[in-house]
């Protein structure tokens, strides 16, 4: 009996597979944009890069918590009824989206529904009404970055701080759900977060062309205190994130241009700006071991990092331990410089700005790490 359960099993496995490997379901909010802008995005650079794999379906219900489009799933505001769409198997992969802050939202809350439940129950709804249909489907949270108030003084330092506080919430959930479903898929992560995290950097630190404060990179129609929705423009990154941790490739080198379903073209970046947010989103999906990518030349061998200064650099770079035969890579894995010999200073003339990650020997062991060119 169990032989023949097994049979079909690979038999509906088969099947199921045959539909797509990448057709994406997106369940939440805003944060995907209206009418599921990053899912546009995402399909013209899937097609820039020749994948033909990739379809997607939505259910949006604005502003609100993965319980709640639990609950109310026949009544979406955008897209379709997750629980009409997600049985027939058609899915490999679901990104739900969780309202922000989630320490708000994660063990239950009244501003949610009135049906309360938690997160990790949320979540577990949906991956067995997903994974029940498709055994293949990879399950993701989108970490979407948290509210900024632009009036306070500290208003990067308090964002950087909350952004930092609320990830091990996410990957609590991700966890939690994990273990309820021991010997089916990982709930992954997908790092949207970290990534404005990153362009915000950028942009301080002025290597960002085209904008010179950080909250610029935030709708321009959202409240002064509560800066939250990136500005059609910089959805891009958003959507360059999705790819990256969808098909595991670098979207570096793919189009700035993309159009809506509707067929009106979404505000571009300039090519400059576009793949500085190409590489951040490399960058960040690649080193990030919850987005569940198999890439082992990142974080292996790990141990206490040396300490190196300044960041972001000009001209040089300085070490406080000595480190051997260094290798810098671009973000698309391209090496811009290579040395062998033992180093306590670099000199960086030459190197273009952007991002980079540097790649060497410490006390035999290997050690990596990221940094900017200004």
């Amino acid at each position: 009996m169990k032989k023949i359960t097994l049979l079909l099993s690979l038999i509906m496995l088969t099947v199921i597979n045959s539909y797509s490997q990448h057709n994406t379901y997106y369940i939440g909010h805003s944060g995907f944009g209206w009418d599921l802008i990053v899912g546009d995005m995402v399909d013209d650079l899937a097609n820039d890069a020749g994948i033909n794999s990739y379809g997607f379906g939505f259910q949006f219900i604005g502003g609100t918590c993965i319980a709640n489009q639990w609950f109310n799933h026949a009544n979406p505001g955008g897209g379709t009824d997750s629980w009409n769409e997600l049985p027939t198997g058609n899915y490999d992969v679901v990104v739900l989206a969780e309202q922000i802050p989630i320490l708000e939202v994660i063990d239950g809350s009244q501003w949610c529904n009135a049906n309360i439940i938690s997160s990790v129950e949320a979540v577990d709804n949906f991956y067995d009404m997903a994974v029940g249909a498709n055994p293949a489907t990879r399950m993701y949270l989108m970490e979407f970055h948290n509210e900024a108030d632009s009036t306070s003084p500290t208003a990067h330092a308090d964002w950087t701080a909350l952004n930092t506080a609320m990830r091990p919430l996410w990957e609590r959930v991700a966890d939690s759900v994990a273990l309820i479903n021991s010997g089916g898929p990982n709930v992954c992560i997908v790092p949207v977060a970290a990534a404005y995290q990153a362009l915000s950097d950028s942009i301080i630190a002025g290597v960002f062309p085209g904008i010179s404060n950080w909250i610029d990179m935030f709708d321009s129609n959202d409240p002064p205190n509560v800066k939250i929705h990136p500005s059609e423009m910089t959805y891009y990154l958003s959507a360059c994130v999705h790819y990256a941790t969808i098909f595991g490739q670098s979207p570096v080198g793919l189009t700035n241009i993309t159009f809506s379903s509707q067929g009106w073209q979404f505000d571009a970046p300039t090519p400059a700006q576009a793949l500085i947010m190409q590489q951040i989103a490399w960058e960040v999906v690649s080193t990030d071991p919850r987005s569940c990518l198999l890439i082992t030349d990142i974080n292996s061998n790990t141990m206490e990092q040396p300490n190196f200064y300044p960041n972001p650099a000009e001209d040089q770079l300085f070490f406080d331990q000595a480190i051997e035969n260094i290798s810098i890579r671009s973000i698309d894995g391209r090496v811009i410089l290579s040395k062998t010999g033992v180093f306590k200073e670099l000199d960086l003339a030459g190197i273009p700005s952007g991002f980079y990650l540097l790649d060497g020997l410490s006390d035999g062991k290997k050690i990596n790490f990221k940094f900017i060119v200004k």
